[in-house]
């Protein structure tokens, strides 16, 4: 029986999983359907965890979601994240296990760990994956990630020559699923050949600004587009905060408004920046590129606010309304006074 290892991404302080690692486990588990279906192959899920200690809770909903085996890599040198120990200490684990498919979660630490353990196991990786699929090519069955490509103008299916096949996936981009009548197998590892740390954590300081762009628990997602820009005036941008207040909203943007310094960074939607799973969304003078629509396509309600009725944000949305952004931002502060 094949397997598909996924690469867990866990929190330090509360030796917990995130929630990225689940939603990741749930996408592998549809993937063993998959396999069985189209080619009659047997997969099952493994989730690899890297740490001194876990939580028993992160591992029991690690086999509600699909991983049939949770394999608990101990040591003390995994108390806190270091790039080197960590790839060193996994692809010792892999290289005596192995496994077809590796997916790697694509924050902050798997965009950094991921890269070097692909080159450690001599393989290809697909970055920034928006799906992840099993296709049929001469009556062979392949491992088919999907990513932008051509400055997101394109979606491209990438099937890797090497092996392991290994992708990264982006936070929020798939649902995390569990049902309770599944089980599984916890096995722990001890790594012997890594090499000693030599970066020394001093302290630890946490970001109030990556709070301020996590979306993970938004309800409602009040979008910028570039339809709101007005000779660079952030007039719009601010009557758009001021209405995010009133209903219990965050702001958000897309790139091109961030690029040219009318919204930080940690505000953008779309494949380079946060992926949303608000319950509503709705899109003030926003176009509807591909990399942005990776980013709010698993919004539960998206409505789009353009002047242009062939705007490509309208074949992702649940109601459109044909009208000037500005004109419908100033109508609802002026409904909201």
């Amino acid at each position: 029986m094949k397997k598909i290892i996924v690469y867990c991404e866990v929190d330090f302080v509360k030796k917990r999983l995130q929630e990225v690692s689940y939603e990741l486990i749930s996408k592998a588990f549809e993937l063993t359907k998959k396999a069985l279906e189209i080619s009659k192959e047997e997969y099952f899920v493994e989730a690899v965890a890297l740490c001194d200690e876990i939580d028993e809770e992160s591992v029991k909903k690690a086999f509600l979601s699909g991983a049939k085996r949770f394999v608990f890599v101990k040591d003390k040198c995994l108390s806190t994240f270091s790039q080197t120990v960590f790839s060193q200490c996994f692809v010792e684990y892999f290289k005596e296990q192995g496994s077809d498919i590796v997916i790697f979660p694509a924050t902050s630490k798997g965009r950094i760990v991921a890269p070097r353990i692909t080159t450690l196991l001599d393989t290809g990786l697909v970055a920034d994956c928006t799906n992840l699929d099993f296709i049929i090519r001469e009556n062979k069955m392949f491992f088919a990630p999907t990513r932008p490509t051509f400055g997101s103008e394109l979606m491209a299916t990438i099937l890797s020559k090497t092996s392991p096949q290994c992708a990264t996936v982006r936070p929020k981009t798939f649902r995390a699923e569990f049902d309770k009548n599944l089980d599984g197998e916890l096995v722990e590892f001890k790594p012997t050949s890594y090499e000693e740390n030599r970066v020394k954590l001093i302290k630890t300081i946490f970001d109030n600004s990556t709070q301020e762009g996590d979306f993970s628990n938004t309800k409602i997602v009040l979008c910028a587009g570039y339809g709101l820009i007005d000779h660079k005036d952030k007039k719009y941008f601010l009557r758009l905060e001021e209405i995010a207040k009133k209903i219990g909203a965050k702001v958000a943007s897309t790139r091109k408004v961030v690029d040219i310094g009318l919204m930080p960074q940690y505000t953008q939607i779309g494949q380079t920046g946060a992926t949303v799973e608000a319950d509503l969304y709705i899109g003030f003078g926003v176009s509807g590129a591909i990399q942005h629509v990776a980013g709010m396509k698993n919004c539960k309600t998206i409505i789009a606010v353009n002047n242009d009725l062939n705007a490509e944000i309208f074949n992702y949305t649940d109601y459109k309304i044909v009208a000037d952004a500005k004109w419908v931002i100033d109508q609802l502060i002026e409904k909201m006074s």
